[in-house]
């Protein structure tokens, strides 16, 4: 299944915080020392959650909209 999701990504003091409102309570959260491996780690969170919940066979989350948000797609190779 692909996935799409908004996410937030903000600098602080010389690293980065990636995180996805939609899926925060479930650790959807994260940094990096540059804006590219905050996404990346980001990426491979979501990944792992998606797979646990589609496991699990519960509810997938829906997006949050988010002002100033980027998309992320995650794609979890099932159908």
């Amino acid at each position: 299944m692909e996935y799409i999701y908004s996410v937030l990504i903000d600098k602080n003091s010389g690293s980065w915080t990636a995180r996805c409102p939609a899926m925060e309570e479930f650790g959807a959260r994260t940094g990096g020392e540059t804006k590219e491996e905050a996404l990346t780690h980001l990426h491979g969170i979501l990944l792992m959650i998606l797979l646990d919940l589609e496991e699990k066979e519960l509810a997938i989350p829906t997006d949050k909209m988010v002002l100033n948000g980027a998309k992320i797609t995650i794609n979890t190779g099932t159908e």
